[in-house]
């Protein structure tokens, strides 16, 4: 077995090539871990991406209805996103009432069955 970062030359390599979030990942900045067995397959990976985590998703229950509330905040975030150089923002919502706001599929929303947070040892 092998262990190794992929280069971008080989990310062709992997079935899910094509994942949104493959297509947006820079690969100056990403790096894709991988496992291969004896015969240079691809057995496991592990994908490490510059994402923005953003948290604590709150619009007062008074102005949740008004839309405009939440586009101006949806807005804002985009551009400060931006202008701090991040293609995709990851965020956990826990009030189930603004789940619906920030995983419209219109809006590209993608939702992941599970997060987990770890420290990185050595740092």
């Amino acid at each position: 077995m092998t262990s190794r970062v992929l280069p971008f030359e080989e990310w062709h390599r992997l079935p899910e090539y094509l994942d949104p979030v493959l297509v947006e990942a820079r690969p100056g900045h990403t790096r894709i871990c991988v496992i291969e067995n004896e015969q240079g397959e691809i057995v496991a990976r592990w994908l490490l991406y510059p994402a923005l985590l953003a948290e604590d998703l709150w619009i007062d229950p008074r102005y949740r209805q008004k839309a405009s509330v939440g586009r101006k905040l949806w807005r804002l975030m985009h551009s400060a996103a931006a202008g701090l150089g991040f293609a995709r923002v990851v965020s956990a919502v826990v009030d189930t009432e603004m789940l619906p706001m920030v995983a419209h599929p219109r809006l590209g929303a993608e939702m992941l069955p599970t997060m987990v947070t770890f420290p990185v040892r050595g740092v």
